[in-house]
């Protein structure tokens, strides 16, 4: 609900600052990411993507760190449920790579700094800031099917926003709506986008028999799904049944 009226909230004041449509964000499961591409993170130090995963699945948020709108608010929800997803933060990588090539390592460091109360120190350990100033970033968000705007009249840029799961080999397992996840959709995308190196048996099992619900943006089990609507099925059938009873009794 929180999450909904901040949703609301950043939309209206866009509006309000006369802001265009967001521009599309097409991402396809199992397309590949540049793994050659270089970074810098917060602590100054460069590295090719495939170093910075480390063979570790990730979940990645492209956007910018002065961000005034969705940015911030999105990466304090993923830190916040990442926490509660019991998830070892060493197994994994929280990514935040910004589109925008005039941003420097001061703002990747004002942009971690922001994110380490939702974090904590130990979950922290899991994310980059990831800045680059040949615009690998904005390339990289190309890959993945985003589309992004600078708006020079009010310095900002109009971009969409998700959490996308990428596997150690840099392909998109998962694709998850801003602000519409739980934890257990951020645990499940990471086991998906791990091929079973992380998760617990019972993840697994889960996975085999659930699907992505792309209209709620979260993972539904499909027997709960099918009993739901078997359910559904027997009392229409019952209720039909005790209404033909019910006429022959009449007739």
């Amino acid at each position: 609900m929180i999450r909904s009226l901040l949703v609301l909230a950043v939309l209206l004041a866009s509006n309000a600052a006369g802001a265009v449509e967001r521009p599309s964000f097409d991402p396809h499961i199992g397309a590949q990411l540049g793994l050659d591409k270089v970074f810098r993170d917060a602590s100054g130090q460069e590295g090719q993507l495939s170093e910075i995963l480390g063979g570790r699945p990730a979940l990645v948020i492209f956007g910018y760190d002065k961000c005034p709108n969705l940015c911030g608010v999105t990466q304090q929800a993923v830190a916040s449920d990442l926490n509660k997803t019991g998830l070892d933060p060493q197994t994994y990588r929280a990514l935040f790579v910004s589109i925008d090539p005039s941003e420097t390592t001061q703002d990747a460091i004002t942009a971690r700094a922001e994110v380490a109360p939702s974090a904590g120190e130990e979950g922290l350990a899991a994310w980059r800031f990831l800045t680059s100033g040949d615009d690998s970033g904005a390339a990289l968000a190309a890959e993945a099917g985003i589309t992004f705007d600078r708006r020079d009249r009010i310095a900002q840029y109009v971009h969409p926003i998700a959490v996308i799961a990428l596997t150690p080999q840099g392909r998109i397992a998962q694709v998850l709506p801003a602000l519409t996840f739980e934890p257990r959709d951020l645990r499940l995308a990471l086991v998906e986008a791990s091929a079973g190196r992380l998760g617990t048996i019972a993840d697994h099992v889960f996975l085999l028999c659930s699907g992505f619900d792309t209209s709620k943006g979260q993972y539904s089990s499909v027997i709960q799904a099918i009993v739901k609507v078997a359910g559904v099925a027997t009392m229409l059938a019952l209720g039909a049944a005790v209404f033909m009873l019910t006429r022959r009794r009449q007739i």
